[in-house]
């Protein structure tokens, strides 16, 4: 059975054409979610800003909420490179600056309709873990390590348990509590977190 997500596998100027055709389908998916946002955006509009028919994106997705995840994954690793800015402090406020600001707008709507699906479908709650949540919390734990390898944090600190507190706040307050994700919340998780460097 195909893999959702996957282009189909072919050879020569068919695949290079499958390519092409993969890609424009998943920027029209962003351009049109970005424009009409999530609850709006149809299959047959993304059809129309490729330049395919709706079978061929029927081919690789099987609902909208499928070619959106991936779609929004390419674009959430082209747009949010967390640099090493040489302290824990640094990395922690640049990337809740970047995260924070892909959890807005039109974007965030579309994540929030993607959670709700989630938890309906476990088929695309696999896929959601896989392409979106996974990736994501690496990141984060790499980030951590750095702050491990710098002294930053104690060596014995469970840097996978860690990140899930980060990203449990952050995901709480998008989705349930009515507050902002502003600056003033980044710095006082980073204060809290920066409580638990070694003493010297």
């Amino acid at each position: 059975m195909f893999e959702q997500g996957r282009p189909l596998e072919t050879t020569g100027p068919g695949r290079r054409r499958s390519d092409q055709a993969h890609q424009a389908i998943l920027q029209a998916a962003i351009e049109v979610l970005s424009q009409e946002g999530y609850r709006a955006m149809t299959i047959e509009a993304i059809a129309a800003r490729a330049g395919v028919g709706k079978k061929t994106i029927y081919r690789w997705w099987s609902s909208k909420a499928f070619v959106t995840l991936e779609a929004l994954t390419m674009y959430t690793e082209e747009h949010t490179p967390f640099s090493d800015t040489g302290s824990l402090e640094g990395d922690l406020l640049t990337y809740f600056e970047l995260s924070f600001a892909g959890l807005q707008g039109k974007a965030g709507t579309a994540l929030s309709g993607m959670t709700a699906e989630a938890q309906l479908d476990p088929e695309f709650a696999r896929e959601f873990q896989r392409l979106f949540i996974v990736p994501r919390k690496q990141e984060l734990v790499e980030l951590l390590q750095r702050g491990v390898q710098r002294g930053e944090l104690a060596a014995d600190t469970n840097l996978d348990v860690l990140a899930d507190l980060i990203y449990g706040a952050k995901w709480y307050r998008f989705l349930l509590y009515p507050k902002p994700l502003d600056d003033a919340f980044a710095k006082e998780i980073v204060t809290l977190i920066l409580r638990l460097r070694p003493a010297v």
